[in-house]
């Protein structure tokens, strides 16, 4: 009988013993099993200490993803039985904006690897940047897109809602939406964000996040830096003027292949079978022939002219042409281009 009563006196011993382990080592113990390429970025960022994000929405609802996701892809969604009035009549997201990943490296702006990361992976090769990650972004309208839209990029430089608010009435000839818009899009993005996986981290990286616990502030704020320069915060946005006549390589040592995928995964991507805009583009000898006769014109038949400079919406042609920045296709690109526009053509 003492011999059980010592044994159960020894078991309480150690089971209170474990009960009596400090928080901080139980959690410890619970970080490192855990699975942090699964976790979120803006999670992992937070548990380190970062701030967060201004636009953060701590609990996604499926439902708003899935409505934010209709008026992405289609401009208007299903509501209370009802189709909604479409955001823009000329217009989708998708139009200029991809909904993945657009590079290898996602910490890369370079208009090279988002065209070779686009033919890879079937992507078309679009005017803007891609909403996959957007929701981690904290910078808009960058750089140039000042010298177009003016004082309305001022509100929205540092905030998501207001670009969006910018992007829904002027880039895609709509209108401002209403609050749930706003709200079912914002929930959407949420499920595009960023995950540790994303960024490719190394496994010392990864191991330093597990051991969150352990770490010295001064560490945890390294660590931070660390997280944050594997993305993209911000897309830059060049504006180039139109290449001058005497500086044009119309297509002379230039890439035909890559400048037909350029054609392929973006011109035809609005123009072909005029699914955007009212003009028709095949990969027809006369299609060619008609951009080849302007090549050395400032018009808009002029790919120098129109890839850097686009249309404006007016009147009755509210289906503009976005200009392309040097960060989406760059002047090597338009001569690939133009050097397949020449085989095209047969000249």
């Amino acid at each position: 009988m003492k011999r059980v009563q010592l044994f159960l006196l020894v078991v309480l011993i150690i089971g209170t013993s474990a009960i009596l382990l400090d928080s901080e080592s139980q959690e410890l113990v619970s970080k490192r099993q855990m699975n942090v390429e699964e976790m979120s970025m803006e999670d992992v960022l937070v548990m380190l200490g970062d701030d967060t994000l201004i636009h953060s929405i701590n609990i996604m609802d499926a439902e708003k993803v899935k409505t934010g996701e209709d008026l992405v892809r289609n401009g208007s969604t299903i509501r209370n039985g009802k189709k909604t009035e479409r955001i823009s009549k000329h217009f989708v997201c998708t139009d200029c904006h991809n909904l993945t990943s657009e590079f290898k490296d996602i910490s890369s702006q370079a208009p090279e690897d988002r065209l070779a990361f686009a033919t890879a992976n079937n992507l078309p090769f679009l005017p803007a940047s891609t909403f996959w990650g957007i929701y981690n972004r904290t910078s808009f309208y960058n750089k140039d897109y000042e010298k177009k839209y003016v004082d309305l990029v001022i509100a929205a430089r540092d905030s998501l809602e207001n670009a969006v608010q910018v992007c829904a009435k002027y880039c895609s000839s709509g209108r401002y939406l209403e609050d749930w818009e706003l709200e079912s899009i914002m929930h959407y993005y949420k499920s595009l964000e960023l995950k540790i996986k994303d960024l490719d981290l190394p496994e010392p990286i990864l191991k330093s996040i597990r051991m969150y616990g352990q770490l010295q502030p001064t560490e945890k704020s390294e660590l931070i830096s660390t997280i944050k320069e594997s993305y993209v915060h911000g897309y830059d946005a060049t504006f180039l003027e139109t290449m001058r006549k005497d500086e044009r390589m119309y297509g002379k040592d230039g890439d035909a292949k890559k400048g037909e995928e350029i054609y392929e995964k973006s011109c035809l991507h609005c123009h072909g079978g005029s699914r955007v805009t009212y003009m028709n583009l095949s990969k027809s000898k006369l299609d060619a022939k008609l951009f080849w006769k302007n090549r050395k014109n400032y018009s808009d038949y002029s790919l120098y002219q129109i890839i850097r400079h686009g249309t404006f919406a007016k009147t009755g042609r509210q289906q503009y042409m976005p200009l392309f920045t040097e960060e989406k296709m760059s002047d090597t690109q338009l001569n690939d281009l133009m050097a397949y526009i020449k085989q095209l053509a047969g000249k």
